[in-house]
């Protein structure tokens, strides 16, 4: 059994030597040509850029929970990446890249898409070619996610320029649209604020317009020419002179605050020094001193005149107090500036301090004109628009704190969704290409070669009916052989045939090396 073994292997080995120049020549021949004709494929070029999530609250935990900034943590890790990729392969996020990029349909796409046009009636060709476009595109854009905080955007082109160009488009626009998500719901939040905002504001404006008018009918309808009435129309004029204030500082506030926060500042972080709180509190004390004041006093008298001038006294004191700490928190903030920030603190304590006396202002007309009337349906009617009035003006007091809380919760979120998304790796112009991978294309040659070499080697010997072995004649014609006469040959005895074979194959392939030497200079 071992002999027969070695007598086919013997056989197989004859067979190869004796035709191995069929099976040499597509080993070199094949990968040569294989390689030469790299030389002549368009290469293609990859970039990529690499972008890092992070999840960063930049408020402290109360606060984010007060103004439901909480970090939303990471989706599902299975479906991160298929979401991530269908997010920057999209359609939307493609019209994007083409924008930012200028890119244009190529005239092969619009020549096809002509021409499909046909079993596609009801598109248009340049939506067909639009839609080709994209297809091409999306093949050109790779997403790979590394854990579930690194994405990795790979893009080629048959230009280094333009794939590091794509790459960086891609990133920016991946930037761009979340950040523009993480703030829509802010942004939508702030929209409907700043919608009751005005309409609340309308509603409080039009309450105070009535009571203004009723009370107004009261005095002119009263012919009571006592010191009541005169003081009730002065305490009237106070109240309007008030409302016009109220107004124009709720006004500037908002100016205020809206250029404040353009500038990176949040005016609602201000403490108050303790200075400054002290001399509120003695402002706030005069309220209720003066409501009581003006049942007993004329709002002419020396007495009302002196505590009004020591509250204007106390305001300038606040002021400057105001100004000191300001200048001293802000030292690098310019002057005007600093005087915004000033004026925004100054406001939102007058404000507090004139509402407080209107409200004293508004019970000690009731007061006063109760006694003029003595008319309970006045009172009621006054009761119920002052209450009207009231409850306004809470509810616009209200949305004008949300209105603060959703700015700094803008800003926040703002600030967190620019820090959450870093391109950690930015994309680099590619200096080789990825294809043709000249080493993999000259493997496969080699591989075709030794099969087609092997191929036509095992083709031709089924197709020989000749006798090799005088085994072969003895089975076959059931003859014995009586002798056998030995072939002699020299080197310098090869059949034509062969020297035919190894003459064309050496011409082949020193005309592909010569060729692949030029290529290879000619393209540096």
């Amino acid at each position: 059994m071992a002999t027969e073994q070695k007598l086919h292997l013997r056989e197989y080995w004859q067979i190869l030597k004796r035709r191995r120049w069929l099976l040499i020549m597509p080993v070199v021949i094949i990968p040569l040509t294989a390689l030469l004709a790299t030389f002549f494929m368009t290469p293609i070029y990859e970039a990529s850029t690499t972008v890092l999530i992070n999840e960063a609250s930049i408020l402290p935990p109360t606060v984010a929970r007060n103004l439901e900034t909480a970090p939303r943590g990471f989706p599902d890790r299975e479906n991160i990446r298929t979401t991530i990729s269908n997010q920057i392969r999209s359609t939307a996020f493609l019209r994007s890249l083409i924008t930012k990029l200028d890119l244009k349909v190529p005239e092969s796409f619009r020549r096809v898409a002509e021409e499909e046009l046909r079993n596609t009636p009801d598109v248009s060709a340049a939506e067909l070619a639009e839609h080709m476009f994209f297809q091409a595109l999306r093949q050109r854009i790779s997403v790979q996610v590394q854990g579930t905080n690194l994405v990795s955007i790979s893009t080629t082109s048959d230009s280094p320029v333009m794939a590091k160009r794509m790459a960086e488009a891609l990133a920016d626009i991946y930037l761009e649209e979340n950040l523009a998500h993480d703030l829509a719901g802010v942004q939508g939040s702030i929209t409907f604020t700043e919608e009751q905002l005005a309409l609340y504001r309308d509603k409080l404006y039009a309450a105070e317009d009535k009571i203004r008018n009723f009370r107004q009918g009261l005095i002119t309808s009263s012919e009571d020419t006592t010191s009541l009435a005169a003081n009730l129309r002065a305490i009237l004029s106070a109240i309007q002179g008030i409302d016009i204030d109220l107004t124009a500082a709720d006004q500037e506030k908002a100016d205020l605050r809206a250029t404040l926060y353009a500038n990176g500042i949040d005016p609602a972080s201000f403490t108050h020094p303790a200075a400054v709180n002290t001399l509120k509190s003695s402002l706030m004390a005069t309220v209720p001193r003066l409501g009581e004041m003006l049942t007993r006093y004329s709002w002419r008298d020396n007495k009302v005149v002196t505590l009004n001038q020591e509250a204007i006294d106390l305001v300038t004191k606040i002021e400057n107090e105001i100004k000191s700490a300001v200048t001293a928190r802000y030292p690098t903030q310019p002057k005007t500036i600093q005087a915004d920030i000033a004026r925004y603190q100054l406001l939102d304590i007058n404000i507090e301090f004139l509402t407080a006396k209107r409200t004293a202002l508004e019970k000690g007309m009731g007061r006063l004109k109760a006694q003029m009337a003595r008319d309970p349906d006045i009172e009621v009617t006054l009761d119920r628009l002052q209450s009207e009035v009231t409850r306004y003006r809470d509810l616009y007091n209200l949305f004008v704190q949300h209105a603060q809380f959703a700015a700094i919760d803008q800003s926040a979120k703002k600030i967190e969704a620019e820090s959450k998304y870093v391109i950690v790796q930015p994309a680099t112009l590619p200096m080789a290409p990825v294809s043709p991978n000249r080493f993999r294309i000259l493997l496969l040659g080699l591989f075709i070669g030794v099969a087609l070499g092997g191929g036509i080697i095992i083709l031709l010997e089924m197709m020989d009916d000749s006798f090799k072995t005088v085994e072969q004649i003895s089975e076959t014609l059931h003859m014995t052989v009586l002798a056998t006469i030995p072939q002699v040959r020299t080197p310098y005895m090869k059949s034509s045939r062969d020297r035919g074979i190894v003459l064309v194959g050496g011409a082949i392939s020193l005309a592909l090396l010569a060729a692949i030497i030029f290529m290879k200079f000619r393209n540096g």
